[in-house]
């Protein structure tokens, strides 16, 4: 579903863009574009250096710990493509500032709403990437937060067992007798 969403909006906007934007107008947006393009990179590129989480794995189920890992290396993979689409992008936009907003003005009106379109395509995929990484990544660390509390929860309940326990047996070394309980009597009795 997410992908399905991600090529609407991606192709709404290269729509918009190809029909709304004059390729000259966005000349004045290039360098912008490639700075925020770059520190999306950089942003993924810090993510991609944490790895998988430091965590006490032998106290998590199999099944839980399966889950994370294969969710960890799922988002992992989309961050590469992250870091492919931000790169044909960037490189997209470098070539048009190269080009220049007086030689592109040249180009025929379709070659010019085709590279506005792509533009504008190209950055909207990036955000829409961007922003369903940033919601696997939170959901990743919900799992966690899951995994954890579930691991403390039951540390916690084997240590109450093993109290209770403890007092249990302190009780029958103790050598307590049952005494004897009368039943009540009625007053006058």
């Amino acid at each position: 579903m997410a992908r399905v969403l991600t090529a609407v909006v991606t192709l709404l906007v290269a729509g918009l863009f190809a029909w709304a934007v004059p390729l000259v107008r966005l000349f004045g947006a290039v360098q912008p574009l490639i700075v925020a393009l770059s520190i999306m990179v950089a942003a993924v590129f810090v993510r991609l250096n944490r790895g998988m989480p430091t965590l006490e794995w032998k106290s998590l189920e199999p099944e839980k710990r399966k889950e994370l890992t294969t969710s960890i290396v799922a988002v992992t993979a989309e961050y590469a493509w992250i870091i492919g689409i931000n790169a044909a992008a960037l490189i997209g936009l470098v070539t048009l500032s190269v080009i220049g907003a007086e030689d592109a003005a040249l180009w025929p009106e379709t070659g010019r709403r085709i590279a506005a379109g792509l533009v504008g395509g190209f950055v909207a995929l990036c955000a829409a990437r961007m922003a369903y990484v940033v919601w696997r990544d939170i959901d990743i660390v919900r799992l966690q937060k899951r995994l954890i509390d579930g691991a403390a929860e039951k540390e916690s309940l084997e240590r109450e067992v093993a109290i209770a326990d403890q007092k249990v047996m302190e009780f029958k070394s103790a050598n307590l007798r049952r005494v004897p309980v009368e039943p009540p009597k009625a007053w006058g009795e």
